[in-house]
């Protein structure tokens, strides 16, 4: 259940503080993983806030942690040693904007395809005076460096929210495709309708749309369904095909690129982008597998989802703030009676 958020005004922090950009109401998993990060860094005793934009709307937000959040606007002034974390999705004219301001400022990159929306090209984003870089996977990293990225990507893993294997404990799977058709709304007909006319025989199989649901609701579709057609592009890590996996899905379809992280022939029928006739067998290979080695490939899945775990992600959290933070880390700590 979603939690009121405590919002905090501030003309201007006592202490240097790390400033995540984020907006209410949430409109993509990414503004939820901005949370996760405040909220982590608080529970490690660090000095850390949600910024929120000023349109945003502050009621009951579509998250469950406790945040402290500053609107951001004029009476809020930052000093030399605050971070600022703005989303690789930032516009141009804003990292304009925020160069002139005296705070350091650390883009969180989330999916390096989205990089170009900041910057005309990496040269651009190299010749910005970035303090740090924190991004979401081994692959976001890596695709970046390759494209000639100079900045000291630090890697945080998201992790899979426990209410995913919670809620396919004591469910009985229907025979049932669950899909998320965000990222390729017009290709999801035309697989659908390819895979009927392949496979007549599981025409009476009800797919099932995911869309604009709370996590809670998300994981409870998931777990009940015996499938899930994964349709990821364009990737930095990809969390539905990992959430489903938790909820003891069978997944197939594509990796999205950046699954390429976690997908493996025994967790999921992964299928090359752009095959749309293995997409198909795929569903069906998925519909037809005998009982023992679904639950084989189900139990790999799992397996896999649990190495996305909250011990993972708050280590990899506190090890990136200690080394973007150097030697002054000690002055970003909470009072011990916070």
């Amino acid at each position: 259940m979603a939690r009121l958020v405590r919002t905090v005004t501030v003309a201007m922090a006592a202490r240097p503080s790390i400033y995540y950009t984020g907006a209410l109401p949430l409109r993509a998993g990414g503004e939820l993983v901005n949370f996760q990060h405040v909220a982590a860094l608080r529970r490690l005793g660090w000095r850390a806030f949600l910024l929120l934009d000023p349109a945003s709307r502050v009621g009951v937000p579509s998250q469950p942690y406790l945040v402290p959040m500053v609107h951001w606007g004029e009476p809020l002034v930052f000093s030399t040693h605050d971070w600022l974390v703005m989303p690789e999705i930032t516009q141009p004219v804003m990292f304009q904007r925020l160069a002139a301001l005296r705070c350091k400022v650390a883009i969180h990159n989330q999916n390096p395809f989205y990089t170009f929306r900041g910057f005309a090209d990496i040269a651009s984003m190299n010749a910005y005076p970035l303090a740090g870089g924190l991004c979401c996977s081994d692959f976001t990293r890596d695709t970046l460096r390759r494209w000639g990225s100079t900045t000291d990507w630090q890697v945080v893993h998201p992790w899979v929210l426990p209410h995913f294997s919670r809620a396919a404990q004591g469910v009985t799977k229907r025979r049932q495709i669950a899909y998320m058709p965000r990222k390729r709304p017009a290709e999801i007909a035309f697989l659908r309708a390819l895979f009927r006319g392949l496979y007549p025989e599981h025409a009476e199989v009800p797919w099932v749309e995911i869309h604009d649901m709370t996590r809670p609701q998300v994981a409870g579709v998931l777990a009940e369904s015996l499938i899930f057609a994964s349709l990821s592009k364009d990737e930095g890590l990809g969390l539905p095909p990992l959430e489903a996996m938790a909820a003891g899905c069978l997944v197939c379809g594509y990796d999205g690129a950046g699954g390429v992280e976690y997908a493996t022939p025994e967790n999921g029928f992964w299928v090359t982008e752009g095959h749309a006739e293995g997409y198909a067998l795929a569903l069906h290979q998925a519909l037809t597998l005998e009982a023992g080695a679904a639950a084989i490939r189900v139990r790999a899945g799992q397996a896999t989802a649990a190495a996305f775990g909250e011990a993972r992600f708050q280590s990899e959290l506190a090890g990136a703030w200690e080394r973007l933070l150097g030697d002054t880390a000690t002055q970003y700590r909470l009072p011990q009676d916070t």
